[in-house]
C-alpha cells in the first residue's frame, strides 16, 4: 500500500471538486473525490495516489501544478 498522496483540491462546494477531478483525469492522472463530513458541512477533497515511490508522485505533481493548480500538494503517512 502507498504512503504518499497528491492533494489536489480540498473544498466545502461539490461542484468545485467534480470540476478539478474532470481536470485531472482528462489529463490521465487517475484521482478520487473523499467526501469528509465535519460540524460544518460536507468538505470533498480531490485527491490522487495512493504512491509508494518518490518518482511517479514528483511527476504527477508537476504535471498537475502545470494545469495551474498550483496549490496541489503532496502528504504522506
Amino acid at each position: 500500500m502507498g504512503k504518499y498522496k497528491i492533494i489536489v483540491e480540498t473544498t466545502g462546494k461539490k461542484n468545485s471538486a467534480q470540476q478539478r477531478y474532470n481536470l485531472i483525469t482528462r489529463n490521465k492522472i487517475n484521482a478520487d473525490i473523499k467526501t469528509y463530513k465535519t460540524d460544518g458541512g460536507e468538505l470533498y477533497s480531490v485527491e490522487v495516489g495512493p504512491y509508494t515511490g518518490k518518482k511517479q508522485i514528483l511527476q504527477d505533481v508537476d504535471k498537475i501544478k502545470s494545469l495551474g493548480i498550483t496549490n496541489a500538494f503532496i502528504t504522506g503517512a
